[in-house]
């Protein structure tokens, strides 16, 4: 395996600008998930490090080798695809030996490597089968096995999940990692689904309408968000951002005032938004007053949607278990310290506390 270098990557096509100067280190055996919404470049960058696309700008390299002006054949990757792209008249051996009866391997390295990568993916059993035998989950570990048997020096998996059913994306994501940490695989993994992205990446990186946002460790870009876009895109429900202005060493939101970490200051008078995630509020008999407009009973827990009374400021809570509340009621919930954010509403960037 290799490390991956993307360094001021910028993609345009015509006029349009796609990419602006990305700049991320994938490290050997790491993974990185690009996490974004539809459209802002995630797949075009990945494609960018496949070879598919030609970069507009900057540099790539796999392994310390620039691979800019290389077809995706040389650049030593492999490629899962939200499509399983797999011949449907070939049966899954032939699907899987196929790149490699294509560069020429001998056929005994073939058959070694092709029922290797089966025995590690469960499919064993189903090398005659044609893929119209096959179910969804097992179609795409016979894509996975492809990538597998060129031994690349990376992976890229653009949304292999997509196209399974909820049960089943859940069991393909462990499968996903525990493949990678067996083999101890460098990757960069494309989704728009934020537990994929928190579940499979060592790090994430969030793109923004080609921008990068943040890149962090997942649980870091959960609890410290650098700006309001990924605030309010990790995380479901997401963030509460509420209209607040600093005190000094608090903060006051529609009258209340709300204590800042020791040693943290607000500059006093300053107009602040104040984050705190929906599962950090507690509800209590006293703190942050909520109007009830809408109860989501989900059985394991209850959210509540609401305004932050006084404001048209949304405000959601999410508690642990099933609570009777209902349209009208006014519920209050405590902010602790330690889960607090606070952006500054004109940049939209995170006030550091």
């Amino acid at each position: 395996m290799a490390e991956v270098t993307i360094e001021r990557v910028s993609k345009s096509f015509g006029t349009t600008h796609v990419l602006h100067d990305v700049s991320v280190a994938v490290g050997d055996g790491e993974m990185l998930v690009i996490l974004g919404p539809s459209g802002c470049g995630k797949s075009t960058l990945l494609r960018c490090v496949a070879g598919l696309e030609r970069v507009s700008g900057g540099e790539i390299r796999i392994g310390g080798r620039v691979v800019n002006d290389l077809e995706p054949m040389e650049r030593d990757i492999a490629m899962v695809f939200q499509t399983y792209a797999l011949y449907p008249h070939m049966s899954v051996f032939d699907n899987m030996a196929y790149g490699l009866r294509n560069r020429g391997m001998e056929r005994p390295e073939i058959d070694r490597r092709v029922r290797g990568a089966a025995a590690t993916l469960g499919l064993a059993d189903l090398l005659a089968r044609k893929p119209r035998q096959l179910s969804g989950g097992q179609r795409q570990r016979v894509a996975m096995g492809r990538a597998i048997v060129r031994e690349p020096a990376a992976f890229l998996f653009d949304e292999p999940l997509s196209n399974l059913d909820a049960k089943l994306r859940v069991q393909m994501r462990q499968e996903v990692r525990d493949l990678q940490t067996r083999l101890n695989a460098t990757g960069v993994y494309v989704t728009h689904d934020q537990v994929e992205a928190m579940t499979l990446g060592d790090r994430l990186l969030v793109l923004n309408a080609g921008r990068v946002e943040q890149i962090g460790a997942p649980l870091d870009v959960y609890e410290r968000p650098e700006s309001l876009f990924v605030a309010g895109f990790i995380g479901s429900p997401p963030m509460n951002t509420l209209p607040a202005r600093g005190e000094g060493d608090a903060v006051e939101v529609a009258g209340r005032r709300i204590p800042l970490p020791p040693g943290t200051t607000a500059e006093p008078g300053r107009p602040i938004l104040l984050g705190v995630r929906p599962e950090h509020l507690t509800l209590a008999g006293e703190g942050l007053p909520l109007l009830v407009r809408l109860v989501e009973a989900l059985g394991a827990d209850t959210v509540i949607h609401g305004t932050l009374e006084g404001t048209d400021a949304p405000l959601v809570v999410r508690a642990p278990g099933i609570l009777r509340a209902k349209q009208g009621d006014r519920l209050y919930g405590t902010v602790p310290a330690r889960a607090l954010c606070l952006f500054d509403p004109e940049t939209g960037r995170a006030i550091g506390l």
